[in-house]
Parts: C-alpha cells; structure tokens; sequence
C-alpha cells in the first residue's frame, strides 16, 4: 500500500515539475515578448513608411495646393471707417 502511495506521489510530482517548466518557458516567451513590443513603442509609428513619390509630384502638388488657396480665400467686403 505505501509503495503504491509513492508511485502516485511521484507521479503527481514529475506531472507538476512538467507544468512548472511549460509555465517557466511561456513565461520567457512572454518577458521577451513584451520586451520586443516595448522596445517597437518607442519607434514613431510611421518610422517604417516609405515615400516614393518623385521630385517632380511634389511640384505638381504644391501648385494644386497653391491654386487650391487662391480659390478659398474668403472674400470679406471692406468696412468703412467712420
């Protein structure tokens, strides 16, 4: 009776060691995890964007942009001074 008892303590024990390393590892994967997302928040989110627009668009959208203004200046009639 006492050996059977044994067996199954020691059972309970390797199956519980068992839990503990898989919970060990998750846990590493977690800190390194969280360290790598840590470490990607201090990145300005549009650090990995590329432009690739050419020289030549930039001129064309700035004179869109300049032509843009010119029509949506408000046009306010002048107050007279009294």
């Amino acid at each position: 009776m006492s050996e059977h008892f044994l067996e199954e303590q020691l059972k309970r024990i390797r199956h519980m060691t068992e839990q503990m390393t898989r919970l060990q590892n998750r846990a590493a994967e977690l800190s390194d995890a969280f360290e790598r997302d840590r470490i990607a928040g201090r990145h300005d989110p549009l650090h990995e964007i590329r432009d690739f627009r050419t020289h030549s668009s930039f001129e064309h959208e700035a004179d869109r942009a300049d032509d843009h203004a010119r029509r949506q200046q408000p046009r306010t009639p002048r107050s007279r001074r009294r």
